[in-house]
């Protein structure tokens, strides 16, 4: 009898993230820090399918679509990848957060890619940057 019902709350279990990860629909904003401590706007777009992801991070001339992305009760992981204008060298950045309701806590790590050549080693480019972003629809 244990076991069946340890069958059926694994079961309602998943059924129940699924379900969360499905809020994760729409877009979020917020500002992250950038090169120099400046606030940048960012924005995203998610579409959940299951515990899969896609959509797209808006960008000032063009978008960027979100890779290797994944959801997984309140986890969620995905890649960008941007590319340089002038030099065309590719730099990943790998987005982890946690959903909290109509807010998404983001970590952001930069992969690859030269160093942060100039500044003190506290204000590198490859360290992780933590910042909020709330949904919007």
């Amino acid at each position: 009898m244990s076991l069946r019902f340890a069958r059926y709350l694994i079961g309602f279990a998943i059924v129940a993230m699924t379900m969360f990860a499905g809020d994760l629909t729409g877009i979020w904003a917020g500002q992250a820090p950038g090169r120099r401590g400046d606030k940048e706007d960012v924005a995203f777009q998610f579409k959940v399918n299951g515990n899969t992801i896609t959509g797209k991070m808006f960008g000032d001339e063009f978008d960027l679509p979100l890779e290797e992305a994944s959801v997984f009760g309140n986890q969620v992981t995905f890649i960008v990848t941007t590319t340089n204008y002038y030099s065309h060298s590719q730099v990943k950045f790998v987005y982890t957060g946690t959903i909290k309701g109509n807010e998404i806590e983001l970590t952001r790590a930069r992969v690859g890619g030269a160093p942060a050549a100039e500044g003190p080693p506290a204000t590198r480019q490859n360290l992780k940057q933590t910042f909020t972003i709330k949904r919007l629809t």
